[in-house]
């Protein structure tokens, strides 16, 4: 009684080169605290500069600090460090693994990110100095280093 109705197949530009799309970046300049500004433009960065940007801003970001950044699931923004390294003195072993696990799981939940690996934790009075491997999905890999 109903005419049949071919069923379309719709298909949605989820993955690039097997990869998952990410939203837009722009390139922020940490030393000067504002974003880069090229020709009136904010400069939009992509591909591993967009994801070291991303890193960057998840490490200086001090997680449950700032209300913007608070949700109800188990996505929080930043990383736990100040708890681990001002007014306290807990053992140097522990501290380097809650770095660690902390970063870890901060870091891979960007859908670009795979695990984290080849860490050095150094300490310099009175300075933290932390070196990490990024591994990226499809094989790609990013070196980062954070001073605490």
């Amino acid at each position: 009684m109903f005419p049949q109705v071919t069923q379309l197949q719709i298909k949605t530009k989820e993955k690039e080169s097997g990869l998952p799309k990410i939203g837009k970046s722009f390139l922020f300049d940490f030393k000067k605290g504002d974003f880069d500004v090229k020709d009136g433009r904010v400069v939009e960065v992509t591909g591993k500069a967009a994801i070291k940007g991303w890193i960057e801003k998840i490490l200086r970001t001090e997680k449950y600090r700032y209300k913007i950044y608070e949700r109800e699931d188990s996505n929080e923004y930043g990383i736990i460090i100040e708890d681990l390294i001002i007014g306290n003195n807990f053992p140097k072993a522990f501290v380097e693994a809650e770095l660690r696990r902390e970063i870890t799981e901060s870091l891979t939940k960007h859908p670009m990110i795979g695990s984290i690996s080849q860490w050095e934790i150094k300490k310099d009075n009175p300075q933290l100095i932390v070196s990490f491997q990024v591994d990226l999905v499809g094989g790609d890999f990013l070196s980062q280093e954070v001073n605490l």
